[in-house]
Formats: C-alpha cells, sequence, structure tokens
C-alpha cells in the first residue's frame, strides 16, 4: 500500500503487484515519447552553437549564457514541478510543460536579440523541468516496483535519442530551411505532444488530492530534504552525468572539431555513439541497481572514475587524441547518464509516494546544477584565454574542459559523507 497526502489525512492506494492490461503501457509509450521530444528540445542548440554565436553576434561566454540559463531554470523549476506533480498529477503536468515548450520555441525562432533569445530559452527550459519527474511518478504508479528501475533506464534511454534528432534533423532543417521554420517546426511537434499526452496520460485513482492545503505541500519538500536517502540521491545525480549533459548540449562538437580536428559529419557521429552507448549501459545499470539496492553508490563511483580516466587521457595526449580514444571517452561519458538513474531509485525506495515526485524534484536539480556551471565554466575559461568562438584552439579549449574535474571531485565527496549519513540513519 502507498501513502497519499490529503487535507483530512491519508488515502491508501494499493501498489500494483503486476501489469493490468494495455493501459499502462499506453501511458508509458506517451510519456517516454513526450519525454524524447522534450530532449529534442533541450539539446535543440547542440549542433548550432556557430550558428547561435553568428546570428546574434555572441562571445563564448553569452552563448554558454543560453544553455547555462536554460538548465538553472530546469533545475530552480525541479521543486515547483516536484509539488505541483504531489497536488496536480502528471496528465496536468506534463501538457503545461509541453505548451511552455511550445512557447519558447516559436519564440526562439523570431528572437531579434541576445536578450529575447535566452528569454525564449528560459521559457523552454521551465518547460522541460515538468516532463521527466512526471514520467518518473507514472512508472511508480502503474507498475510493479521490481520492474521500474528497468523501465525507468529504458526509458530515459529512449528519450535520450532526441539529442540525435536534434543535432541532425534539426540542424539539417535549420540549415536548409531557416531558423525559422525549423523552430517553429518544433514548437507544433510540442503542441501535438500537449494534446497526445492530454488524451492517453491517466493517474491512477485516489493518487492526487488536488484540494490539499499548501502546508501540507511545503511539509513534503521538508520531508524529502530532510531524508539521508535523498540527499544521497542527489549527489549521486550530481556527480555521475553532468560531463555528458554538458558535452551533448554545447560544448561536444566545438570540442571535437576545433579542438581534435574531426569533420563535423565524424563529431555528430559521436554525439549518436554518446546516445547510443547509454542505450546499451541502461539495461546493465538497471539490472545491476534491482538486483543490488545496498551497491548503488558504488555504480556511480564506479561511472565517474572510468569518465575522468578517459578525459584525462584524451587531455594529457599530445596532439590530436585518436579516434580510438575518443570514442572511449564519449563511451564512458554515456555511462554517466545510465548511472544517475540509480539516483531515483534510492529516492523512490527511501521516500513514500506521498512526497516522491516532491523528492525527484529535488534529486534532478544534482545533475543539472552541476551540468550548468560547468557550461558556463568552459565558456567563461575560453573567453579568459581571449578565445574566438569561430577558432577555437586545441590548447583553448583542452584547458577549459579541466573544469570537469573540480566537479567529479565536490560530487564524489557529496556521495562518499551522504552514504555514510545515510548507512548511520538506517542501520
Amino acid at each position: 500500500m502507498t501513502d497519499f497526502g490529503a487535507p483530512t489525512g491519508t488515502i491508501r492506494v494499493p501498489a500494483p503487484q503486476r501489469i493490468r492490461g494495455a493501459l499502462p503501457w499506453i501511458i508509458l509509450v506517451a510519456g517516454t515519447l513526450t519525454y524524447l521530444a522534450a530532449i529534442m528540445g533541450r539539446s535543440s542548440l547542440a549542433g548550432l552553437g556557430t550558428d547561435m554565436a553568428l546570428r546574434f553576434d555572441a562571445d563564448s561566454a553569452t552563448l554558454a549564457l543560453f544553455t547555462t540559463l536554460q538548465l538553472a531554470v530546469y533545475g530552480a523549476m525541479q521543486i515547483p514541478a516536484g509539488l505541483l506533480l504531489d497536488r496536480w498529477g502528471a496528465r496536468v503536468v506534463v501538457a503545461a510543460g509541453m505548451l511552455t515548450m511550445a512557447a519558447g520555441s516559436v519564440w526562439l525562432a523570431f528572437a531579434p536579440d541576445v536578450l529575447s533569445a535566452v528569454l525564449a530559452r528560459v521559457l523552454t527550459g521551465a518547460g522541460d523541468a515538468m516532463i521527466f519527474p512526471s514520467v518518473l511518478r507514472l512508472l511508480a504508479l502503474w507498475f510493479p516496483a521490481r520492474r521500474v528501475p528497468f523501465l525507468q533506464q529504458i526509458t530515459a534511454q529512449i528519450g535520450q535519442l532526441g539529442q540525435i534528432l536534434s543535432v541532425v534533423v534539426l540542424t539539417t532543417f535549420a540549415h536548409g530551411w531557416g531558423w525559422q521554420i525549423a523552430f517553429c517546426g518544433l514548437g507544433g511537434v510540442f503542441v501535438l505532444f500537449a494534446i497526445l499526452d492530454a488524451a492517453l496520460i491517466r493517474e491512477r485513482r485516489g493518487s492526487v488530492a488536488p484540494d490539499a492545503p499548501r502546508p501540507r505541500q511545503l511539509a513534503l519538500l521538508g520531508a524529502a530534504v530532510r531524508e539521508p536517502g535523498t540527499r544521497l540521491a542527489f549527489w549521486i545525480h550530481f556527480v555521475t552525468p553532468f560531463a555528458g549533459t554538458a558535452f551533448a548540449l554545447l560544448w561536444g562538437i566545438p570540442f571535437l572539431t576545433a579542438g581534435e580536428g574531426l569533420s563535423r559529419d565524424v563529431a555528430a557521429l559521436l554525439i549518436t555513439v554518446f546516445v547510443l552507448g547509454g542505450a546499451v549501459f541502461a539495461p546493465v545499470m538497471g539490472l545491476l541497481s534491482g538486483a543490488h539496492p545496498d551497491r548503488r553508490p558504488l555504480i556511480a563511483v564506479c561511472s565517474v572514475l572510468a569518465q575522468a580516466g578517459a578525459l584525462a587521457a584524451v587531455l594529457l595526449t599530445p596532439g590530436p587524441a585518436p579516434v580510438w580514444l575518443l570514442v572511449m571517452w564519449v563511451v564512458t561519458l554515456s555511462s554517466g547518464g545510465a548511472a544517475s538513474m540509480v539516483a531515483f531509485d534510492v529516492t523512490r525506495r527511501d521516500n513514500p509516494l506521498a512526497r516522491l515526485s516532491t523528492a525527484t524534484g529535488v534529486v534532478n536539480i544534482g545533475g543539472f546544477l552541476a551540468a550548468l556551471l560547468l557550461v558556463y565554466a568552459i565558456g567563461l575559461l575560453l573567453d579568459l584565454q581571449h578565445a574566438d568562438p569561430a577558432a577555437y584552439t586545441r590548447d583553448q579549449l583542452r584547458l577549459a574542459m579541466s573544469a570537469t574535474f573540480v566537479f567529479w571531485g565536490v560530487g564524489l565527496v557529496g556521495v562518499l559523507v551522504e552514504s555514510w549519513r545515510r548507512r548511520r540513519a538506517h542501520r
């Protein structure tokens, strides 16, 4: 049985022991495709960084600001999104998120200057923040707990295919049909998914209480933050995916082309390897997380050490790194996204469903906080070297990318400390 907060006490909703009928699968497919569309919107500038710099006459720090503010809004919206989910349910929140992303895309299509374009990306980040927590809630509501880690990994990695669509399809449309048509078309896709979600997504009966008073909702937030498992999950999510996020959203293409001398087509192929690598790691880590729940922090630490070792090898290689080493680095980066999903397994294990979406929001801030800090730090370090966005050098990019190790160090300390505190609290 699962508890849901209500103004007059507690509503008891039986947790599903098995999947009944086709409805859960229909809801899962709708949620997964919506998440794929959200990832496409989130990473829509991944292959258009140089175009952005030329269109808005932006330097490196300003270019990084587009992605940084988008991620900042995404992170800041996680707790409000979680509270809204616990209050109103996934159907309302996910449809609102898609419409917000549609507004951001259309605004960006016609943005006349940097300020207007930045505000458009803020809208995109706000809408994006509502999607993935909604999908996680639907998984917890409609599927048995023993299946959720595996399905959660598969759902997340299918969603990451949106990165390929943004780099390949959206970039092709922008170069072939024009900036405005490409982003207006993307906005139309979001509207279509908002309609689809409103028609197909359902909450289980009794799983939301719209008339719950605000103090009750805020109490959920306090209880979620006080739970050691939530804090451990936050640091797991902080330390594992941010390097891959910064790579995929903005700095991967410039680093591979200007820094390592690859053609744009080969660099785009490595972005595809990054996404497909995550799809390979996802089921493996889902199975490991389900089979060894007490070893979940270790899964995260192993992923981080592999990423750090591969990046160190790339940065220390004299001259251009060989393609096989770049592929190895990209593959290790792809493990971070799958490892970050382990954080939500920790969250789900240590929080009742009454506050699950709120706790998920707290945890989901971690990876995107680290990503936005790294994205901006790389741009700032490039500007401090007086780098020209149209002509980055290998040494400039490698020095800027070395900032990644600072955030890995901070995150690993957080995982170790909170893992110890959680073991003590749940002894």
